[in-house]
This record gives structure tokens, C-alpha cells and sequence, in this order.
């Protein structure tokens, strides 16, 4: 089992200690027409829709007795009308004095992102009255982006499955059971059983306990716990899967029902396939039909969000998904792009230059190529005087992260000189996109190359090209491939609201939609960059000081993949792997043609916790080869 979402209440649940709002709204919207309530009276429903709940109250003999004596010529219908639209007065000033989070939440809000669980809630509350509620909580750090009401349900609420329902549906959850619904009151319990989800009551602050924060801090221990062991029995007697006594215990209880019943796998400290995340992992279980509308809908919003991520405007740049690795977009891209008439430059400075070059080889397109250092960047000059040497190229290609060594090449001078020239540009930002910041529109690249399992934290299946919509335009019948035709796919998807034009890796495509949201949850590039930064940075300085020295100077060493030099003659690197690998960690052998190295990633789904425990472990590993 993997958890994939928590769905909240409101009042007594996330904020309002002891869900006073409804309870002193409650009392004074009825006081207004001569009605007194205890507060047992009124917490009994609290949970219910507050309509429904103002209509129960109102049933209740004594209480009908009373308006009947005071208002004998409202009936029932008028009655409820009247006290909800005074309790929806008096609740609005109460909210603003009320919405302040539990304690526990921030602890638990900030796990809840950090794991990229969706967060949503259902409530008795209005949208009106929600939308108060987010106002102040966003001030404080909680903002779940789905918040259902009964107003989106045909005003069907707890203890119904109805709004818990449709926040799944919203969510694109399919399992239940994958979800936590948590509460303050039986209504609660009850409408997470309803819809067949985890359960959970937190007694603490709640509506069943009734205190508020001060009023449960005077009480002595043994009172505490009474009126604790009293609220856990009442929700395990409604039912209850589980109880937690603060909002921060609901994360021990995720992370147990997140435990693993097998082994866990190795970490991939590799430049791609890479280590994803649970939600990602857990988004592929469900089958997809290539046909259905909602699959074609999920491939455009993919395309629309890629844009995005690249910083590249729609009314200029487009987007095309090609089943397979990234060398299959690369191809896809060469093959199309150029023609008989073209001549592609290709800069060089480690293998994925050099595969650009075998495939245009094979391809039989004419080209010329400078070739750099696998140390030494790209330098901008040479390309220059390469086409001044050639004033026949129209094309260039090069590597944006070349992660033969982890050197991160300078396209923000390169790309932009050689516009000036003319020339239009395919950059191969396959390890880069969406973990180094790019911006499209800035530099005027024409074609941009990535796939789904670099540092979006996809898995493996398709790549992707970006490309200026008046120059894809211009490609139709260049390539000499059915099924690697830029140009074919891209029309496909146009003319066919999103349609894949042969079998697409549905699994994966999903997978990658989940994995774009969590970048954005993240915080987008910028924040998934620093986060590579700092791994990056911490692998560097530790493995330097246990002697390892870097292939490529730091001022040009991208956050992607770090190259590192054997630290001596008689290293053995076959022995270190397999010791990492049966600890928990995989790295790659070295790429440099004239250096014997190793590389280790910096991306995925992996924090400066994970390399601090592979330092631990390279120190081991020193010290195991040295009594040997």
C-alpha cells in the first residue's frame, strides 16, 4: 500500500482548536431569534452540511416549541432559511478569529509536500465559507488546491461518500485505499468509510473532546487522558481505522502504512533512469485505454506544460511526445529537421555529441563537426570561425548537459551568437530540462530535446522535442522514417486533440503527468536546481576530502552527474560498485575516453540525507580496502 493523498476537515480538524467557529456561530445565529443551545446540543451533528444540521436543531421539540412560540408564522422551511442565513453571518466573523492551525499541522504539511502527497478537503462548510478559511491559512503556510463542498455535489455531504467521492475523482485517484480521510467528528469517520478510505479520527482539538486549547491545557493529566481515551472510543465505535492524538501523528502512521512489505530497492545515483518518487511509482498501477478522451486531454496538458517549464511561449513554440529513449527524439529531431539542402554543424565534447554524429552518418546528411576536450567546454568562437570556415551550414546541433563527464556546456552565449548567424539551433537538453533553469524564448532555440525520465523524475518511455511552430512547419516530408517523423507525430497530436499516431506508453505518460505536478509542488525549477545544487555540492566537497578528485573544473560542472577520478592505480572500481550497490546505492562507470573514472548523479528523488549516508558509506569502504 502506498498513500497517495489526505483528505482534511476544517474546523477541529486543521485549524480552530476545539471547532469553536460552528459552535459560537451556531449559538448566536439561533440566540437572534430567542433560542438558546448548549453546546452538546450542537456538537452532537457538527460535521453534517450546516443547512441540514440548522434543520435538525430546529426539529428537535423543545427547540420547535420555541420558535413556534416566538415565530408562529414561520413555518419550518422559512425557519431553516432564516437561522442559516444568520449563522452564515455570525460564522464569517468567527472564521477570521478562529483559523489558525493546530498544532502538528506545518510539521505535517510540510512531509505531506516533501512525499508529493495531494492534499484536498471536504467540509459542512460553504465554498464561501472554505474560501475565508483559505484566505487566512495560506498565510500560514496551508493551501490545498482542492476543496470540495456540498455545493458541488447536489448538496449531498457527510456522512454520505459524495464530496470524498468527487475529491478522488478530482485528484485522479482510483484506489480508495490509498487515501486518508482525517477528522475532528463521526460525521467524519463516517463519510471516510462511506467512500471506502483509510479512516482516521485526531482527538486532540476536536469537536468530540469540545475544548478549547486553554480549557484543555488546565485540566490535569488524568483528566487529559480520560477525555482523550473518551474521544478514541468514540471514533473507533463509529467506526475508526485508526485515531492519532495531533495532527503531526498522522505521519508515523503514513509512513507504516508506507512500509514495504519486500525489499526496498537501491537509490539511482545515475544521470537518468533515476530514482522517482512513491506517487510516481504508484500512478503507473492503473491501466489506459490510448483512445479514451481523458488520455488524449492528459497528453495536451503535458504538452502545454512542458512549455511551460521551458519558459517558451505557446504562440510561438510547440510540443511532440515520441515514443521511446531520449536518442530516439534526438533521431526523430535530426531526421526531420534536415534535409538534402542542409548542413548540420555538430559541437562535440563527449559521447552523446559523438552519437549525434553516428546518426547523421547513418542517416546521410551532410555535416561537419568541431570536437572539444571531454573536460573542456564549449567555446563559442570555434563554432563561429567553424561556420565562417563553412558558410554552407544551416544547422547546429550540441549537448546542453553532457553527462560523459557532467559538464554543463554555456548555450546562453553559444545559442544566441549562432542565431545572429543565421543558423537554426537543436540543443540536446536531455539531463538538463527541467533541473538546470532554460529559457526557450530567451535564447530562440529552434528545437529542444529531453525525455520523460531525466529531471522531470518521470520513468522511461517517451522523449520530447520543443520546437519553433514556423520551423516545424517547414519539415513536412524531410524525414526518411515512418515511425521517428517529427514532423507526422506533431501533426497527429494537432489535428487529433492529442492522439498518439501508433501505441503509446500510456503507464508512463501518466507517470510523467504526476511527475510535473510534483516539480511544481516543488517549487518548479528554480527550486528542484537548487535542490541538485546542493547535492551536487555536498557529493563534491566530501568525496574531495576522502581524496577523490573531479574530472571537470567546478566553475563548468553542471548539478546533473559528477565525473570523479579513480584515486589510485590500484582502485578497483568493479569491488567499490558492488559494495554501494549491496548497500542501497547505484552509481555508473566512467565515460571518459582518456581518464579512468566513475560517475555519481546528483538527481531524482534524492535529498542531501541520501548523499551524506553514500559518504558514510564511501568512508566505510576506505576503510575495509585498506585492512585488506
Amino acid at each position: 500500500m502506498t498513500i497517495q493523498a489526505v483528505v482534511f476537515d476544517w474546523a477541529g480538524t486543521t485549524v480552530d482548536y476545539g471547532s469553536r467557529a460552528p459552535i459560537i456561530a451556531f449559538q448566536r445565529a439561533f440566540a437572534r431569534f430567542g433560542i438558546g443551545l448548549s453546546e452538546a446540543t450542537i456538537r452532537t451533528d457538527v460535521g453534517l452540511d450546516k443547512i441540514k444540521h440548522v434543520e435538525k436543531i430546529l426539529k428537535q421539540p423543545v427547540n420547535w416549541q420555541q420558535w413556534q412560540t416566538q415565530h408562529p408564522e414561520v413555518n419550518l422551511e422559512a425557519a431553516v432559511e432564516l437561522v442559516y442565513a444568520q449563522f452564515q453571518t455570525e460564522v464569517a466573523q468567527v472564521i477570521g478569529e478562529t483559523a489558525i492551525l493546530k498544532p502538528g499541522m506545518k510539521a505535517l504539511i510540510n512531509y505531506l509536500n516533501q512525499h508529493h502527497l495531494q492534499i484536498a478537503t471536504t467540509s459542512g462548510y460553504t465554498e464561501s465559507m472554505v474560501a475565508q478559511n483559505l484566505k487566512m491559512t495560506a498565510r500560514q503556510g496551508y493551501q490545498p488546491e482542492i476543496n470540495i463542498t456540498s455545493e458541488q455535489t447536489d448538496l449531498i455531504g457527510r456522512p454520505q461518500a459524495a464530496m470524498l467521492n468527487l475529491a478522488m475523482k478530482r485528484m485522479h485517484i482510483d484506489d480508495p485505499q490509498t487515501v486518508i480521510k482525517i477528522g475532528d467528528t463521526v460525521n467524519d469517520i463516517l463519510e471516510g468509510k462511506n467512500a471506502h478510505t483509510i479512516s482516521v479520527g485526531v482527538v486532540e482539538g476536536s469537536n468530540v473532546i469540545g475544548l478549547s486549547a486553554a480549557e484543555f491545557d488546565e485540566l490535569s493529566e488524568s483528566q487529559r487522558q480520560e477525555y482523550c481515551q473518551t474521544a478514541r472510543k468514540t471514533f473507533e465505535d463509529a467506526g475508526a481505522d485508526f485515531t492519532v492524538d495531533t495532527m503531526a501523528d498522522l505521519i508515523p502512521l503514513i509512513d507504516q502504512l508506507n512500509m514495504p512489505t519486500h525489499e526496498a530497492a537501491p537509490l539511482l545515483l545515475t544521470p537518468g533512469p533515476l530514482t522517482t518518487s512513491e506517487s510516481v511509482k504508484q500512478t503507473m498501477m492503473v491501466d489506459h485505454g490510448t483512445w479514451d478522451d481523458d488520455y488524449k486531454q492528459v497528453t495536451q496538458q503535458i504538452r502545454q506544460e512542458l512549455l511551460a517549464v521551458g519558459q517558451a511561449n505557446p504562440a510561438d513554440y510547440t510540443s511532440v511526445l515520441i515514443q521511446g529513449s531520449g536518442t530516439y527524439g534526438v533521431e526523430a529531431t535530426l531526421s526531420t529537421a534536415l534535409n538534402d539542402e542542409s548542413v548540420l554543424l555538430i559541437a562535440i565534447n563527449g559521447a552523446y555529441g559523438r552519437r549525434m554524429r553516428e546518426i547523421v552518418e547513418r542517416i546521410g546528411v551532410r555535416h561537419v563537426e568541431v570536437e572539444f576536450a571531454e573536460d573542456e567546454p564549449l567555446d563559442v568562437e570555434r563554432l563561429l570561425a567553424m561556420i565562417d570556415l563553412h558558410p554552407e551550414i544551416t544547422h547546429v546541433a550540441l549537448v546542453h548537459c553532457e553527462t560523459t563527464t557532467g559538464i554543463l556546456n554555456p548555450i546562453e552565449s553559444i545559442v544566441p551568437a549562432l542565431k545572429r548567424r543565421g543558423v537554426l539551433t537543436i540543443v540536446d537538453a536531455m539531463s538538463s530540462f527541467g533541473g538546470v533553469p532554460i529559457s526557450i524564448d530567451e535564447l530562440q532555440v529552434d528545437y529542444l530535446i529531453s525525455s520523460s525520465n531525466k529531471c522531470i523524475q518521470g520513468v522511461p518511455g517517451f522523449s520530447f522535442v520543443i520546437a519553433k511552430t514556423v520551423v516545424i512547419e517547414q519539415t513536412e516530408g524531410n524525414a526518411n522514417t515512418l515511425s521517428l517523423d517529427l514532423y507526422d507525430q506533431w501533426k497527429c497530436f494537432e489535428e487529433h486533440d492529442g492522439k498518439w499516431r501508433f501505441t503509446s506508453p500510456t503507464h508512463v505518460v501518466y507517470a510523467f503527468q504526476q511527475a510535473l505536478h510534483e516539480l511544481k509542488q516543488e517549487g518548479g525549477v528554480a527550486a528542484r536546481f537548487k535542490r541538485y545544487q546542493q547535492n551536487e555540492q555536498m557529493l563534491r566537497d566530501q568525496m574531495m576530502q576522502l581524496g577523490y578528485r573531479p574530472v571537470i573544473n567546478q566553475a563548468v560542472q553542471s548539478p546533473i552527474i559528477t565525473s570523479f577520478k579513480y584515486p589510485s592505480s590500484a582502485f578497483d572500481f568493479r569491488n567499490f560498485y558492488d559494495f554501494l550497490r549491496q548497500r542501497g546505492f547505484i552509481i555508473y562507470p566512467g565515460k571518459v575516453s582518456k581518464i579512468n573514472s566513475f560517475r555519481i548523479g546528483s538527481i531524482g528523488e534524492v535529498t542531501t540525507a541520501d548523499i551524506q549516508r553514500l559518504i558514510e558509506l564511501v568512508q566505510t569502504y576506505e576503510i575495509v580496502a585498506m585492512v585488506n
